[in-house]
């Protein structure tokens, strides 16, 4: 997993470029091993070649929308471990270059296809001449890689981190608190469901601390908290009494980041958002959502 912080116990000076990745992505996702059971499964046809290409494509696509967010990577150890990932797809890819160009020369050799000698002087470029270019662009990323790789990844694993990211859920929610405090013009109180010295994280697979923050704004009194493996913001508002001790809220809005220790300020920037969207517009077209009654 990301967010990764430098330490010299974890981060010994021999360490190679390639181990910086591995070292963060030991188990595989699950796309990772969607990937990994079709090459297992086989790959002997222009139908596998054609559908791995096009996840291949897709995903770098991805790569690059994943990046453009502003809380695409926390810290300089994160930015070293991407781009550790992304120098080894070049490798990758230049290697892939030439595996096309031994596919052309196999197509030739079984008579699918004519080869001819390269062009000459003034004449435009033919297929002979396109396989040697790919040979060129192969070489060239090979040696960007070589040139380059170590040392930006090296450089970005020695970088200071300093983002205050929180050990669990509890740590997390409390410096959201803090920083609510300080970003929020109306009260905050963090409501702690237990104290700092006795808390224990209860072993629920959902990363729940039992801690909330509310805060009021102009309009009304919001309620962030963790469950169900999701950070939600309530709104007071919304609150129904079953008179049977229990309450529940008839909307919510559930902040797109999945995160136990996500950066407080991310989540901090998400809840303000939504709050000043939600009084811009309450009908719930811009602020919290309807959701199906449940309990807090």
């Amino acid at each position: 997993m990301f967010i990764n912080q430098a330490s010299e116990a974890d981060t010994p000076p021999a360490t190679g470029w390639h181990e910086v990745y591995r070292r963060a992505v030991r188990e595989p996702n699950d796309l990772v091993g969607e990937v990994r059971t079709a090459v297992e499964y086989g790959l002997h046809d222009p139908v596998g070649s054609m559908e791995m290409i096009g996840a291949a494509e897709e995903t770098t696509r991805a790569v690059v929308t994943a990046l453009s967010s502003p809380w695409a990577l926390y810290t300089p150890q994160d930015a070293a471990t991407a781009a550790a990932g992304l120098f080894i797809q070049l490798e990758h890819q230049a290697q892939a270059l030439q595996e096309l160009a031994r596919a052309v020369e196999r197509i030739a050799a079984r008579g699918e296809t004519v080869l001819p000698a390269p062009a000459g002087p003034g004449q435009p470029a033919n297929l002979a001449d396109a396989l040697a270019a790919l040979q060129r662009v192969s070489e060239q990323i090979r040696s960007l890689v070589a040139e380059n790789a170590s040392a930006t990844v090296r450089a970005l694993e020695a970088a200071p981190a300093s983002a205050p990211l929180g050990a669990d859920v509890h740590t997390t929610v409390a410096a959201v608190a803090v920083l609510l405090a300080e970003q929020h013009p109306g009260t905050v109180t963090l409501n702690r469901h237990t104290d700092d010295a006795a808390f224990e994280e209860p072993d629920d697979g959902d990363g729940w601390c039992g801690c909330s923050i509310t805060f009021h704004s102009t309009e009304d009194e919001y309620t962030f908290y963790r469950g169900d493996g999701m950070w939600s913001l309530l709104r007071e508002s919304d609150r129904r009494d079953l008179g049977d001790g229990h309450v529940v809220h008839d909307a919510r809005e559930t902040l797109p980041i999945l995160l136990e220790n996500a950066h407080p300020q991310q989540l901090t920037d998400s809840i303000l958002r939504i709050v000043a969207d939600d009084q811009q517009e309450p009908d719930f077209a811009g602020g919290l959502r309807s959701v199906p009654t449940g309990q807090l």
